[in-house]
């Protein structure tokens, strides 16, 4: 029999209604917010302790303005009566008050002087001069905090040559590492000459100059007799500067100052010998003398430190020693621009 208007369903093939989904319970709505907002607590409390390590606020660091003051030894907290503050004068010295390696040399004096606690300093020395310029904006820093009262102790490193004695000289007591190596008492300018190779790759220099000697120690031709006396005049009144600064410093008769700025670089015990420094010894002595001259109890012995910058926590320290090595090859870089220099050029 025929039926109209039903067909069966194949058997398997039956789909019936999903059930309704459950609704979460009051309690587990309860619980995931307390989740969230504990890892909200979590992240604030991190945060916190980030910046409390980022501006530098630790049991042993305290920040002021743009300087780090790291505690080395002595005296802490509410028991320091005077501080011993560790200057770096460290690589080729450069630039001014606002740029280069003297600005943060310059920033380090500053802040000495500002603080009223800072009785002595030691002046970590090792570069082989720079600028004549920087040398003496450095020079004139130091002389004005001595004028303040504050005793000044010169530490020599590897190198304390040229520019590096020049900031060196007007110290209270002068210590050099056994192995230290300074003299080098002078000026020095330099250039190169490519006229020759110049000729034979094909190239001229074409110039428009407003007077004879305006292009002096042009590297694309020859120096003339009277430029090269113009030349040597600029730097005999640089180098009786510097022997005044040695004489003033050291307190040296006219025949020791002749015999100690012949421009030779020299040992410690040469030094010694010429009255060029007071005694050889290691940072430990330096920190007994200028512990001296700071007081008898109550001395804290600082060192003066950059802030780190964001990048320096933020990324490893490879890329910071990446960006210290740029840092130093540029300023290497700048020394061969023309200029009149207290440097020894062998480094």
């Amino acid at each position: 029999m025929e039926t109209i208007g039903y067909t069966a369903e194949p058997p398997g093939l039956h789909v019936r209604p999903a059930p309704p989904p459950k609704k979460p319970s009051t309690a587990w709505k309860v619980v995931k917010w307390l989740l969230v907002a504990g890892l909200v607590a979590v992240c604030g409390v991190s945060g916190f302790f980030n910046m409390i390590f980022l501006t530098g606020l630790s049991s042993s660091v305290a920040s002021h303005g743009k300087i780090i003051e790291e505690h080395v030894s002595g005296a802490s907290g509410f028991s320091v009566s005077s501080k011993v503050a560790i200057v770096s004068a460290h690589d080729v010295l450069l630039g001014s008050e606002d740029s280069g390696s003297a600005a943060w040399i310059i920033r380090q004096l500053a802040h000495a002087r500002e603080d009223s606690k800072v009785k002595a300093i030691i002046l970590d020395v090792d570069t082989p001069g720079g600028g004549i310029t920087a040398c003496d904006i450095i020079h004139r820093k130091i002389t004005d905090l001595q004028k303040g009262g504050t005793k000044v102790i010169v530490l020599m490193r590897n190198i304390a040559a040229s520019g590096g004695y020049y900031i060196s000289a007007p110290a209270d007591l002068i210590i050099a590492h056994p192995t230290s190596i300074t003299g080098s008492i002078g000026v020095i300018v330099s250039s190169y000459n490519v006229e020759s190779l110049f000729e034979k790759i094909g190239v001229r220099s074409v110039v428009f100059k407003s007077g004879p000697h305006k292009d002096i120690l042009s590297p694309y031709r020859a120096i003339s007799d009277e430029e090269r006396e113009i030349l040597q005049t600029v730097v005999d009144e640089m180098f009786t500067r510097f022997k005044d600064v040695v004489q003033k410093g050291r307190n040296l008769t006219d025949e020791e100052l002749e015999a100690a700025t012949d421009g030779s670089i020299i040992t410690a015990d040469k030094a010694m010998d010429l009255g060029l420094i007071d005694q050889i010894g290691y940072f430990t002595d330096a920190e007994k003398a200028a512990r001296k001259a700071a007081g008898a109890s109550g001395v804290e012995v600082v060192r003066y430190n950059k802030p780190p910058t964001l990048s320096d926590v933020l990324f490893s320290s490879s890329q910071s020693a990446a960006s210290d090595f740029q840092e130093r090859l540029d300023r290497l870089t700048k020394t061969l621009q023309p200029g009149f220099y207290y440097l020894w050029p062998g480094p």
